[in-house]
């Protein structure tokens, strides 16, 4: 494994995420603000990847309606074009946690290429800002890619996320331009618009996970699940196996009953009692 910190002062971000991006087979992205000048900077690499049959996923955060919606229509644009790009969107109206991550993560082959740190999908964000963040190089098989892997999908398949279409689309854009206004004799307007687009967001679909979305532990252990009910202990029978994959774990057990607490989460098994699962048809 190979670390090296990105500040956009030695090196932008740019310069690290346009190759990681072209080669890619699996590029996968989640930030809370996305600006359309940020897009087109990587567009050019997603067109490569795309155009490789490479597949790509972005999980942008629309909340305080920072992300612009010229960049939320130019992705929408790239899954309408290719069946293997996918965006999802975070929407929370009301007072809550901020949804605020900056994770890249990104595979070719046997590597994998994973930002994590200060910086989102704008210009600022890859080049002009001053930021900090962490490129890690690894094999696939390292621990540290599937523990980072299993971080991305909590992000994916949190309540408000959601798949966004035109209307959806549209409705934030007058959203967004309306906040950017912000007179007060349009706060009856604005009202009516916020109802407007929190009744199409609760109308929307949202992300179902599926075992394209596992990866190495979460992978591992639920291919080996066994079907109907079973029990934590039986799960232990594959400890060697386990270790042989993974020997640097030193806390296979109490991994193994992590990963099953995530897949619980993820609603692909059921944890009707204590120590008793069921795997979902």
């Amino acid at each position: 494994m190979q670390l090296e910190l990105i500040d956009n002062v030695s090196r932008t971000l740019l310069t690290a995420i346009l190759p990681a991006v072209e080669k890619a087979e699996d590029a996968r992205i989640a930030v809370a603000f996305v600006s359309r000048g940020g897009v087109d900077l990587i567009d050019p690499a997603l067109q490569q990847c795309l155009g490789r049959n490479g597949s790509v996923e972005f999980l942008v955060g629309l909340d305080f309606s920072t992300t612009e919606p010229q960049a939320l229509w130019k992705l929408y644009e790239f899954t309408q074009r290719y069946a293997s790009a996918k965006m999802y969107c975070h929407v929370d109206l009301g007072p809550s946690v901020v949804y605020h991550p900056k994770l890249y993560v990104l595979k070719e082959g046997e590597e994998a290429i994973i930002i994590v740190g200060s910086s989102n999908l704008t210009e600022g964000g890859l080049e002009r800002n001053l930021e900090v963040n962490v490129l890690i190089r690894a094999s696939v098989r390292e621990e540290i890619v599937s523990d980072v892997y299993a971080v991305y999908n909590e992000l994916k398949f949190i309540p408000k996320r959601v798949e966004p279409d035109r209307e959806f689309l549209e409705l934030y854009t007058q959203l967004y331009e309306s906040q950017r206004r912000g007179r007060r004799g349009e706060a009856r307007t604005g009202s009516s618009l916020k109802s407007a687009f929190q009744e199409k967001l609760n109308a929307l679909r949202r992300p179902t996970p599926t075992q394209r979305d596992l990866y190495g532990w979460q992978k591992l252990v639920f291919e080996r699940l066994p079907h109907g009910e079973f029990k934590t202990s039986d799960m232990y029978q594959f400890e060697d196996e386990f270790r042989r994959l993974y020997p640097d774990n030193q806390h296979i057990r109490a991994k193994v009953r992590q990963v099953l607490q995530q897949l619980r989460d993820l609603g692909l098994i059921e944890h009707p009692a204590r120590n008793t699962w069921v795997k979902r048809a």
